[in-house]
């Protein structure tokens, strides 16, 4: 009976296979343009030394046996190999079902977008310039009350000829908790507007910066961090004036104000997911940003 020898090395193939495909299953889900595919080049890179060495033998060639001679050419293919392509074969398969659908999760909600109707705040005299306002409106009014929102609005004046607003959303940027303004409400000066998009209660407010009441973010007026785990400043709505009245647009992530009212200088990008950076090295690791 012929005893095939393994070349040297030959078991770090199936581990680097492996490992190949571990990286691509979380880089599906953590980095899909960055860690997804160093993982999918390691594995086809081991599959491939995997698949030759299966075909290199280290012994010398032995003369078929008669019985061999008499009733054909014998075994084609060694046990262990037949083995390991199928073990090649079958996680292949498995790395391709699990893949695809998480690509797609991943990948098309960016590419599909979702479109959001302009918000309705009412009219810009509603707003005194220098004045920080709470708004509270409903981002989706067909969704009704699980859509309602807050915003801290302030009124620049005019930048040139233009009315200005600085309008930020109320949400932490770090896991998504409602925010507070540091100082106080004037709760008996609440105003309710009347639009088509449903009620909108305007508070004044007098902060000193915003403050996250659960893992103690703390943010400047110009929702830049000052200290805490968010990783950047807090979002901001897109808005545009129409017959004298105030609408919100989509929101956008900002890495930090530099300046303040109608003079800063924002530093603005497509909006972030919940603890992710705006900028760094950091920003690389997550995946494709989710439409607003």
């Amino acid at each position: 009976m012929r005893v095939q020898s393994q070349p040297a090395g030959a078991g770090v193939a199936p581990l680097g296979f492996a490992i190949g495909i571990a990286v691509l299953l979380v880089g599906l889900l953590v980095s899909p343009f960055v860690i997804a595919p160093l993982g999918g080049a390691i594995a086809l890179a081991a599959g491939f030394v995997w698949v030759r060495r299966g075909n290199v033998t280290t012994d010398p060639p032995i003369a078929p046996s008669v019985e061999a001679t008499e009733h054909g050419t014998g075994e084609r293919y060694s046990r262990s190999r037949l083995l390991e392509r199928a073990t090649l074969g079958l996680g292949g398969l498995v790395a391709v079902a699990v893949a695809l659908p998480t690509a797609g999760l991943a990948v098309l909600p960016s590419f599909l977008g979702q479109r959001r109707r302009p918000v309705d705040l009412g009219p810009i005299a509603a707003f005194p310039e220098g004045e920080f306002v709470v708004a509270t409106f409903l981002a989706d009014p067909e969704a009704g009350e699980v859509s309602r929102r807050a915003a801290y609005l302030r009124n620049n004046g005019l930048l040139g000829t233009l009315p200005s607003f600085t309008i930020m959303s109320s949400r932490c940027t770090h896991v998504g908790c409602p925010t507070q303004p540091n100082g106080p409400l004037f709760g008996r000066q609440r105003k309710t507007e009347r639009t088509a998009g449903g009620e909108v209660a305007l508070v004044p407010a007098q902060p000193s910066g915003f403050g996250c009441p659960c893992h103690g973010s703390q943010f400047d007026n110009e929702g830049n961090r000052t200290a805490g785990p968010a990783p950047r400043a807090l979002d901001r709505y897109e808005f545009s004036i129409r017959n004298g009245r105030l609408f919100l647009g989509r929101l956008y992530s900002v890495s930090r104000v530099d300046g303040t009212g109608s003079q800063a200088r924002i530093h603005s990008f497509a909006l972030k997911g919940d603890g992710e950076p705006a900028t760094g090295p950091e920003a690389w690791l997550y995946p494709i940003d989710s439409p607003s």
